[in-house]
């Protein structure tokens, strides 16, 4: 195991010197996804380069909030709480059910609707009067 946590600190390191690119580090991430896999501990590789490129790339604009919850989820101290489902949504992670309440597998299982200008504007106007400000009416 300390082996493990020092291949572990010596990639994070790499990583930290590498300006965004996840790729200088291969050899030592290669080594790492082996003691990893041979020790049945889960060091969020795929997360955290897939997190790195995303926030790197074009897709940053989008968010990456898929890479922000996959290394979330990843980095759990107890224990990932949610997991990626092939449609894109999340689920309640097997065994976790008991920390959520009873409706949460539904609002889980839903996908986040896609950003836009337009979206924005309609929430803010529909937010607006919801508070009672009227279209067009500026509060300070």
């Amino acid at each position: 195991m300390a082996a493990l946590q020092a291949k572990k600190q010596e990639w994070t390191a790499c990583l930290a010197k590498s300006g965004g690119v996840p790729g200088k580090c291969e050899k030592l991430e290669k080594e790492l996804a082996s003691m990893s896999k041979a020790s049945g501990v889960d060091c969020c590789i795929d997360e955290t380069v897939g997190l790195m490129r995303c926030t790197a790339s074009g897709a940053r604009s989008q968010g990456c909030g898929a890479e922000f919850l996959a290394m979330r989820e990843c980095n759990r101290s107890s224990g990932r709480e949610l997991t990626k489902e092939a449609g894109g949504g999340c689920a309640v992670a097997p065994g976790k059910a008991g920390i959520f309440a009873s409706d949460a597998a539904s609002l889980v299982s839903s996908a986040a609707p896609a950003r836009s200008l337009k979206g924005m504007t309609d929430f803010g106007e529909e937010y607006a009067k919801s508070l009672g400000i009227a279209p067009g009416e500026v509060r300070f």
